[in-house]
């Protein structure tokens, strides 16, 4: 199922959540390198590697040509990178436009609504703990992966676990491929089910897509919304 809209307007303005897309859109275009091959340095130079999280140190020249985190380390590829702001660099990193354009327009339809209840603050704070607990969660679940980490999946992951704990009942209008693309809609618990399920077959088929961190995300955003902020809505 294609999300294409929740029908629960927000009552107000929801300025974090397009400050969010705003800068996101704008690394995309302004600060993320156009050629693939400048792209793949920039993704390592920046952007959160488990193993660098598992170590707290810039792998090696020999760990990448090995392929293997525990390779005896000799020189970092980028001494200078931070480990720690990685963790929030990736979020805002996307591989290509679909990639950014599928986060976004879900960060916009689950985002607004979870921002409209908890406030900018709070909000501000579930976004940066989502995001760095869902690259966690991944990093723990491949502690001798290479591969960086990008995208803003983890935090749209977490949105959506808020959203499904505050609106269980909410509908949203989605697009169902049934041979052709035809529009319905489905209560948000339901959604989140055909979700979940997808997920399933993220992890047996696709190793690119991190569906660690999406549920890891969506746990972490259901549970924090449940232990700290147990306000449930009829819409």
């Amino acid at each position: 199922m294609i999300p294409i809209s929740d029908i629960n307007p927000a009552r107000n303005t929801p300025v974090i959540s397009r400050i969010f897309m705003f800068v996101t859109v704008g690394v995309f275009i302004l600060i993320q390198p156009k050629n693939q091959i400048e792209l793949f340095n920039f993704f390592y130079q920046y952007s959160a590697i488990p193993c660098e999280l598992v170590k707290f140190s810039p792998i090696s020249e020999a760990q990448f040509y090995n392929n293997n985190c525990f390779y005896t380390q000799t020189n970092s590829i980028f001494p200078n990178k931070n480990i720690i702001l990685s963790m929030v660099f990736a979020n805002f990193f996307h591989a290509n436009f679909i990639h950014i354009l599928g986060n976004l327009w879900s960060f916009w339809i689950f985002g607004n609504n979870v921002e409209d209840k908890l406030g900018k603050s709070k909000f501000t704070i579930f976004l940066i703990f989502i995001g760095i607990i869902s690259i966690g969660v991944h990093t723990f679940l491949n502690q001798e992966s290479l591969t960086p980490i990008v995208g803003a999946s983890g935090i749209v992951s977490g949105l959506m676990g808020a959203y499904v704990f505050m609106f269980p009942n909410a509908r949203l209008l989605v697009l169902v491929p049934f041979g052709f693309l035809f529009p319905t809609t489905i209560k948000a618990k339901f959604f989140m089910i055909f979700w979940f399920i997808s997920q399933i077959f993220i992890a047996i088929g696709d190793q690119n897509i991190s569906w660690e961190a999406h549920i890891g995300g969506f746990i972490f955003g259901y549970l924090l919304l449940r232990v700290f902020n147990n306000k449930r809505y009829n819409i």
